[in-house]
C-alpha cells in the first residue's frame, strides 16, 4: 500500500512538472510547453521581453534576454494557494542539479549556487510563484 502512495504521489508530482518552464529556456522551448503567447511585448531598452501564456490553472509570465528566459510568475487563476507538490516541482525544474535553501521566516528559497532565487506572495489576490536568476 504504501508503495503505491509512493508511485501515485512521484507521478503526480512528474505530471505537474510537464507544465512549468525552467529559467534559461528558450522562448521557443516555452512556446511548446505553454502554447502561443497569449500577450507578448517587445524588447525594453535593456533587451528584456515579456510573453504571458495560459495553461491549465496558472497565467504564467516569461521574462527573456536574448531569447533566454531570466524569470518566470506562476499565477494561480482558481486564486488557490499552491501545493507542496507544486512548489516542489517548480523549484525542481529550476534547480540545475542544485539544492534550494529555504528562508525559515518565510516563503522562499535561495538555490546554493546563488544564482537563483524564488518567492511566493499574493499578487493583485492571487498566489504567484515567481523565480528569478540572479
Amino acid at each position: 500500500m504504501k508503495r503505491t502512495l509512493f508511485l501515485i504521489a512521484t507521478l503526480c508530482i512528474a505530471l505537474t512538472g510537464a507544465v512549468f518552464g525552467a529559467l534559461g529556456d528558450t522562448e521557443d522551448q516555452a512556446a511548446d510547453l505553454f502554447g502561443k503567447p497569449i500577450d507578448e511585448s517587445l524588447p525594453d531598452k535593456r533587451g528584456i521581453s515579456t510573453n504571458m501564456y495560459k495553461k491549465g490553472n496558472y497565467i504564467i509570465l516569461v521574462q527573456f534576454l536574448r531569447h533566454l528566459s531570466l524569470a518566470e510568475s506562476y499565477t494561480r487563476d482558481d486564486s488557490q494557494e499552491f501545493s507542496q507538490d507544486e512548489i516542489s516541482a517548480l523549484l525542481d525544474g529550476n534547480s540545475n542539479g542544485r539544492a534550494w535553501e529555504k528562508d525559515p521566516n518565510k516563503l522562499a528559497w535561495e538555490r546554493d549556487d546563488h544564482k537563483a532565487r524564488a518567492w511566493c506572495e499574493n499578487l493583485s489576490g492571487r498566489p504567484t510563484f515567481l523565480i528569478q536568476a540572479k
